[in-house]
């Protein structure tokens, strides 16, 4: 069984009254689940993202989740943390986290905090990422 959800996070800037976002929309089969991310990971939206994740991972029935960040715009350390916090949660329980399709800015902050390889092992060439 296929099912498809979707949560937005949002955040308020001070700017013209825009309304910056946090997009998760869900695919889950047995056992796996593929959260695609879009817009700004950040201190605004990084506790509901990972409130999200828990909620999407708890009890036994998904034990791989893939997050795909081809369009996560903006990802700062508080995303880190939850990114690292996930993991750990899912190798508590046997499972994994897999980060696909990494956005330019994910790439960079993952580097540059020395994480790319903690987190992901990439497989030949530039195309989605296996489990670390």
């Amino acid at each position: 069984m296929h099912t498809r959800l979707l949560w937005s996070l949002r955040r308020p800037i001070h700017l013209e009254d825009a309304m910056e976002s946090l997009n998760v929309t869900l695919e889950t089969q047995p056992r796996r689940a593929v959260a695609h991310l879009r817009g700004e990971i950040d201190l605004a939206t990084a506790e509901l993202l990972k409130t999200s994740l828990d909620t999407m991972i708890e009890g036994p029935s998904v034990s791989v989740l893939e997050l795909d960040l081809s369009q996560v715009s903006f990802i700062d350390c508080s995303g880190l943390r939850v990114l690292l916090a996930v993991k750990r949660s899912l190798q508590r329980r046997g499972g994994t986290l897999s980060l696909a399709h990494l956005s330019p800015s994910a790439e960079r902050l993952l580097a540059a905090a020395g994480l790319d390889d903690h987190l992901v092992q990439r497989a030949r060439g530039r195309g989605p990422l296996t489990p670390a």
